[in-house]
């Protein structure tokens, strides 16, 4: 009761921004495979393939969230797998996409405009390659390659996590840095491609710069 009062103090624009925001999560935590408590999604969100998403309890994200399995392009087909854990937040225009798998795990911070996705359109390997001459539209999605993102990871505006890579448990992406290959455990990571800078210290309970550390 306590907690509806404080919400109906509020000016009328906001009660009624606050009030869509809540029809719009019952809408949308009623389609999904699996989801937790306190499921909160704000103006703009767009889930696809919802019966492959799973989401734990207290989800928070901001507006024009985009949540995509893609289970058929064209005349190909996948099975993909997205499985959010608990308290995990999203600021604005988060983007996770997955044809096979993307994971991510309890306590994840996503800052504003972050892309995740476990593939892409086209293969550029191997023995059938995509043309320049067919437009990327029309090429084949590529095979997923799993992408993992452990427990109490924060990740910055703008940082794109791109295909078959693991973000180790409690570290930190810096804006704008893409991540191409693993980043481990308890470490700030920038750049492009995104790598390791400090390294946290339990000793000292620092973050030590990776040169001083060795």
């Amino acid at each position: 009761m306590r907690k509806l009062l404080y919400h109906l103090r509020r000016p009328l624009p906001d009660l009624l921004a606050y009030t869509a925001d809540k029809l719009r999560s019952y809408l949308w935590r009623s389609q999904l495979k699996e989801v937790g408590l306190r499921f909160h999604v704000g103006r703009g969100t767009k889930i696809q393939g919802s019966k492959y998403i799973s989401i734990g309890e207290n989800f928070i994200a901001g507006q024009m969230l985009w949540i995509e399995a893609v289970s058929d392009y064209r005349q190909f087909n996948y099975i993909p797998s997205i499985e959010i854990g608990d308290n995990v937040c999203c600021s604005q225009s988060v983007h996770i996409t997955a044809t096979e798998s993307v994971t991510i795990k309890d306590g994840v911070l996503f800052g504003s405009h972050v892309h995740v996705t476990d593939h892409g359109h086209g293969t550029y390997n191997g023995n059938e390659q995509d043309s320049p001459d067919t437009p990327p539209s029309y090429r084949r999605i590529s095979v997923g390659r799993p992408v993992t993102i452990e427990k109490n990871v924060w990740i910055g505006d703008g940082v794109v996590v791109l295909p078959g890579v693991t973000i180790g448990e409690g570290s930190i992406i810096g804006s704008n840095s893409v991540v191409s290959r693993n980043i481990p455990a308890n470490v700030i990571a920038v750049g492009i491609p995104a790598i390791p800078i400090k390294l946290y210290d339990p000793t000292s309970s620092r973050w030590i710069p990776i040169a001083k550390s060795i």
